[in-house]
């Protein structure tokens, strides 16, 4: 269990429960609060369909683009789940979907897209986790620049942005920080909730994201482009003060399996979470269940600060590294992997990504280094952060194939280099460690020359030649 600060708010929000064909929760009459009306247009065009919830109970727009909605007593937001077509409305940054229960104005007007957005893009940025002025400035002045130079050479108009949690790391002075890097990308972000985005419990505040839905709103909902459904999810469940394990509420799992009753089963589901789910989330399987009958599910998790992908059928789960590398004391993960982000294409239900590392080309997907070993031998060691079983990494001596390097686990050189040892790294945060990862390939050659080939899933191909004498 992490150990962590925590922060203090006042306000009150005390959860509820909905009943569901899964039971997943039980309701009580008292539960219901005022019926809510409203109606979603375009130009003065009814949209039909679209569906609108307040995260426990979900309704949909009539031919006439009106809903009416049973607002939960313990609901904070009413949202649409933006529907395809239709722009994601960008405020100051940030994806604005919600209402306040008692804003009395429950309408939501669109706009059609310029462009068919069967075909998009998306970020997916791990743990940025700024924790003072010097995290934020680089934040500022590091990352954001290497984003932008991306977006700049692509149809900017087509991308939204997603943050995996942990955008700040227990203090909620940094926001605001946070949201200005953020609102200069120029893209709407979409904001998962992680642990160090949460607050301890009091007698007076009985919501641990309560801050985060000040600044943010809802902590799970979903949204549309083309033919993907997008959820949002909360994974953080806080057992007592100071601990915490991964858990999704019965109240979440209410809420999606209503929602995802209005998605069709051929289109693709993208989830999006902090603490990562096929191997920390104590009741994955009542959400897997939920998911039957979708043909292509990806879920975009974070936390633990390195790079990790698990292929179970037709779930995929991207573990993104993070955008603050070794808690921004160090220009790459704890396994290695560069600060970087996720880049998602979207095209229909074909789903390609790569990782991008900050201040990189897009083409540089893996480092090589070198050993020198005794006889004239040499140990070339190669990380691939974004591997999976589909790669392949193949290599040649003095230009004759010799095959796929061999998979190891173990540390990453230069993580051992930077990180390794009391006095590591130099300068901020002392306690980082190199970690174990198994993203690493191996080979032992007195060959002149050594040629590295790797290739990912979807056919490119990266080399990179080594000499070695």
């Amino acid at each position: 269990m992490n150990r962590r600060s925590f922060i203090k708010s006042s306000g009150l929000l005390i959860g509820g429960l909905y009943v569901s064909s899964k039971a997943f929760a039980v309701i009580q009459p008292q539960d219901q609060g005022k019926l809510i009306k409203g109606r979603i247009t375009a130009h003065r065009r009814n949209i039909a369909n679209a569906v609108v919830s307040d995260g426990y109970n979900v309704a949909v727009s009539d031919k006439r683009g009106r809903y009416s909605l049973q607002v939960h007593n313990s609901a904070k937001h009413i949202f649409l789940s933006n529907p395809s077509g239709y722009s994601l409305k960008n405020a100051n940054g940030f994806a604005a979907i919600y209402r306040l229960p008692d804003s009395g104005d429950y309408n939501f007007e669109l706009e059609k897209t310029a462009y068919n957005d069967n075909h998009h893009y998306f970020l997916a940025l791990g743990d940025p986790q700024i924790r003072d002025k010097e995290d934020a400035r680089q934040f500022r002045e590091e990352s954001l620049p290497d984003i932008a130079q991306f977006l700049a050479s692509m149809s900017k108009e087509k991308f939204h942005g997603i943050s995996l949690g942990d955008s700040i790391w227990d203090t909620p002075k940094l926001w605001q920080d946070y949201k200005e890097t953020i609102g200069k990308v120029g893209i709407p972000f979409f904001q998962t909730i992680g642990n160090h985005d949460k607050q301890e419990v009091t007698a007076n505040e009985s919501d641990d994201a309560a801050l985060f839905k000040a600044h943010f709103g809802p902590s799970y909902y979903s949204f549309n482009r083309g033919k993907v459904h997008y959820v949002v999810l909360d994974t953080i469940r806080y057992t007592r003060i100071k601990q915490y394990d991964g858990h999704i509420s019965a109240e979440q799992l209410s809420w999606l399996e209503k929602d995802l009753q209005h998605v069709p089963k051929d289109h693709v589901l993208i989830i999006s979470v902090h603490i990562p789910i096929y191997n920390s989330i104590k009741n994955r399987d009542e959400l897997y269940a939920l998911l039957e009958g979708f043909q292509q599910i990806h879920v975009l998790s974070g936390h633990t600060h390195r790079n990790a992908n698990n292929v179970n059928g037709h779930i995929y789960e991207h573990t993104h590294a993070t955008l603050c590398g070794a808690w921004w004391a160090g220009p790459i993960c704890t396994d290695g992997t560069p600060r970087g982000y996720g880049v998602f294409e979207v095209n229909g239900t074909s789903v390609n990504w790569f990782y991008k590392s900050v201040g990189k080309d897009s083409n540089y997907q893996f480092r090589s280094s070198v050993q020198k070993l005794s006889g004239g031998m040499n140990r070339v060691m190669v990380n691939v952060w974004n591997y999976d079983p589909a790669w392949k990494v193949t290599w040649l001596a003095d230009g004759v194939p010799k095959g796929e390097l061999e998979q190891t686990k173990g540390f990453d050189e230069l993580a051992v280099t930077l990180y390794k040892g009391k006095e590591l790294p130099k300068e901020r945060r002392g306690w980082i460690e190199p970690g174990r990862t198994d993203h690493l390939f191996y080979t032992q050659t007195d060959a002149k020359t050594v040629k590295i080939i790797v290739t990912d899933r979807f056919g490119n191909e990266y080399t990179e030649d080594i000499q070695l004498a």
